[in-house]
């Protein structure tokens, strides 16, 4: 887990001796939170949000260096959440046998799954050539008529601006499977009208590379496989996996697919990140900006030493309160310090959904 923070020099840090200027200055400082928990002595890594971004400045220094004026800060740890996995949504593929056939699986038995290029009829998972774990595991086909889709269940997944997706599973080379061609592939895609009948819009489609032993399981395991933008922003999620022929290759090959995990680490963790701020010591008020999401208001809390989280600030700040609706990316409100916390020495803050 990182921490940022945000610390505004109040007055010239001559001890340090690396920024002599007078005037006020913005600084942003960085360091592992281990490190603060268990070292007097933590890396700082500071930076002056005025200059260039390239240029850094990078010292050794007791933290108590850093006692000065008011430090304001984010702590934003990083949570994934597991949209698909295990049995969530029938990520391991071993729910199903509706059909009573404890062999072999069709689309229409299987939950959760649905064959968004052909017949619900179709086969989709089977028991032979077990996984690692000797499961029920899905058929892929070359033929494109076997494309396994996901809505994400009953309610789907609403994509958030900057929401970032990791994708792992589990897959083997079958009967005439080419190795030195053919491909899994997962994709994760939008629809015009949020249906996965829709008209598709990939974002992205991940490859999952040849086959390396014959006949044999690999893992993969993709982090980051896409980013969403805030033109993705508030459209439904959908997935499809399927086997790809490579170029010139026989599309009568096989291949065997299990135990897909499906994370996504939310904007939250990245979007409400403070990315500005300003305080003004003559009216004990500060200013703070972060970008916007898809939520009507947001939760303002502070602290005085990075644990107890439990005081808010504002508990219901509402996009009508942004300062500068003009901007379309995020949002600025200011805040007045009450007594009790104005003079602080050490003031963070945090913005929460």
């Amino acid at each position: 887990m990182n921490l940022q923070i945000l610390i505004l020099k109040k007055d010239k840090i001559g001890s340090v001796g690396i920024f002599s200027s007078q005037s006020e200055s913005l600084f942003a400082i960085f360091f592992n939170s281990e490190s603060l928990k268990t070292s007097t002595s933590p890396r700082l890594i500071m930076k002056k949000l005025s200059r260039s971004k390239n240029e850094s400045f990078e010292f050794r220094a007791l933290l108590s260096i850093a006692k000065i004026g008011i430090i304001l800060g984010s702590l934003n740890p990083a949570q994934a959440t597991i949209l698909i996995g295990g049995d969530i949504l029938n990520g391991n593929l071993n729910a199903g046998n509706a059909d009573g056939d404890t062999t072999d699986d069709n689309f229409q038995s299987t939950p959760d799954w649905v064959n968004v290029a052909g017949a619900q009829t179709m086969q989709c998972t089977r028991t032979n050539l077990t996984s690692p774990d000797s499961t029920r595991n899905a058929v892929l086909s070359l033929s494109g008529d076997r494309n396994f889709g996901s809505e994400f269940g009953p309610d789907g997944y609403t994509i958030k601006a900057g929401d970032e997706f990791d994708i792992q599973y589990e897959w083997r080379d079958a009967y005439n499977w080419n190795d030195a061609l053919d491909n899994v592939t997962v994709t994760l895609f939008t629809t015009d009208d949020d249906t996965i009948e829709g008209n598709a819009t990939p974002l992205v489609v991940d490859l999952s590379g040849l086959s390396t032993t014959n006949n044999t399981y690999e893992t993969v395991n993709h982090d980051g496989v896409y980013i969403a933008t805030a033109d993705d922003a508030g459209k439904k999620l959908f997935l499809v996996f399927a086997g790809q022929a490579g170029e010139g290759g026989d599309t009568n090959g096989f291949a065997r697919f299990d135990n897909l995990v499906v994370e996504v680490n939310p904007s939250s963790t990245v979007s409400l990140l403070i990315t500005e701020i300003q305080y003004l010591p003559e009216t004990s008020e500060v200013t703070l900006t972060w970008p916007k999401t898809n939520s009507s208001s947001y939760r303002v809390k502070y602290s005085t030493d990075l644990i107890d989280w439990s005081n808010e600030l504002d508990d219901e700040v509402l996009s009508e309160s942004d300062e500068k609706p003009g901007d379309p990316s995020q949002i600025t409100v200011t805040f007045s310090l009450f007594e009790g916390i104005k003079n602080q020495k050490y003031l963070f803050f945090r913005v929460e959904e």
